[in-house]
């Protein structure tokens, strides 16, 4: 867990709060936040409450009071007023990363297995113009999961921009070693990138 909070900071600087949780562990529910998981299976439950334990450990990070973190009916976190934020999870690692919209407008957080992308969702996943880049990859499989997790970021980041839900095949990434881009969609030009394997695991970052 130290190793992926390190991660976080080397990729989003000192004006960001990051929360790291492991997702099978209990952790408490505020009454505004506990209705939108009511019906869900146990396993929903404890990621969900693991997420908003991760953002308020990221909030007091940044010195901001605790607060309820709700969601709202497009199922995305109703963050406190000034703040803007992301939590993410897989199923050995739960991360939120929050900042004042004076440093960070917009954030979006992935994390993923670093373990290779099903060959055959290659191509829902990657567009044209990634798949290209991919064939000079020495390990494409993984290379194509990186892909999908920096995607994941770029949605989150740009849904509080445009209020749109978009599929995979509505951005293309230019990838580098270490960060990446949106290119062809000037409505998400000022969209920065950063992505790393840290313990296993692929750690992406999308803001503005």
């Amino acid at each position: 867990m130290q190793g992926v909070r390190a991660a976080l900071r080397q990729m989003l600087g000192p004006h960001a709060g990051i929360g790291v949780t492991d997702p099978a562990q209990d952790a408490a529910l505020w009454d505004e936040e506990a209705a939108a998981v009511a019906r869900a299976v146990p396993k929903r439950r404890t990621e969900f409450a693991a997420g908003r334990s991760a953002a308020r450990a990221a909030m007091a990070e940044i010195g901001f009071a605790p607060a309820a973190i709700p969601q709202g009916r497009d199922r995305a976190p109703i963050w406190p007023v000034g703040l803007s934020g992301s939590i993410a999870h897989c199923d050995t690692c739960c991360v939120s990363v929050v900042a004042l919209q004076e440093h960070y407008a917009v954030l979006g957080v992935d994390v993923e297995p670093a373990t290779p992308l099903a060959p055959d969702l290659v191509a829902v996943i990657c567009t044209p113009a990634e798949r290209a880049w991919l064939a000079g990859e020495s390990d494409p499989g993984l290379a194509s999961k990186m892909i999908f997790s920096a995607k994941e970021a770029v949605y989150k980041a740009q849904y509080p921009l445009t209020g749109k839900v978009i599929g995979f095949d509505a951005v293309t990434l230019d990838m580098t070693d270490d960060t990446f881009h949106v290119v062809g969609d000037p409505t998400l030009a000022n969209l920065k990138g950063a992505i790393l394997i840290e313990g296993g695991l692929i750690l992406s970052l999308a803001y503005v």
